[in-house]
């Protein structure tokens, strides 16, 4: 199966609850896709005008097809996060958060159909970006990396993402990138 083919996978899986954008372009990079996932949970009593409290969660996915991953690119990410995903799609342009707002994925998805080095595995484990807004009263947002590494036949991710990986390897792992 080709990166391509591996991606289309993906995005199938993710149609059903996610707006997909393909390709989508933020900042200075381009990917070849981007999922956005909202869900609003609430609890009332009796009548919808009684309610008790509301909860707004989202996943922002960025899914991204390329030979190799390097250290660069993950620092692009960062950068993405920092610059354009978080004060752009997580604030909306806002200091803070909206109300009710729980928290938001900010989800990276790598498909490489060469290995990857030692290295980069070690940087993309040790990932981690992570804010509280309003000392979490407002939520809090959190970066997850995915890694499809098609010459070792794995896929691995950084900490926030440990049960991504683990569904990922139980749904994609037959699948062999070439």
């Amino acid at each position: 199966m080709t990166a391509e083919e591996l991606l289309e996978k993906l995005l199938e899986s993710y149609q059903s609850a996610f707006d997909i954008t393909r390709p989508y372009e933020i900042g200075r990079h381009k990917y070849d896709a981007y999922a956005a996932f909202c869900v609003t949970s609430a609890k009332y009593v009796l009548v919808k005008k009684a309610e008790l409290w509301r909860a707004n969660c989202f996943e922002h996915t960025f899914f991204s097809c390329r030979d190799t991953l390097r250290l660069e690119d993950l620092k692009d990410f960062q950068a993405d996060i920092t610059d354009n995903i978080e004060p752009r799609l997580v604030r909306g342009g806002e200091s803070c958060t909206p109300e009710n707002h729980m928290y938001t994925y900010i989800t990276g998805i790598f498909i490489c159909r060469e290995g990857i080095s030692k290295e980069v595995r070690r940087a993309v484990e040790s990932f981690r970006y992570f804010k509280n807004y309003r000392l979490g009263i407002r939520g809090y947002a959190q970066a997850r990396l995915l890694v499809f590494d098609g010459a070792n036949q794995e896929i691995f991710g950084n900490k926030a993402a440990k049960d991504l990986v683990k569904g990922y390897k139980k749904a994609y792992q037959p699948y062999y990138i070439q």
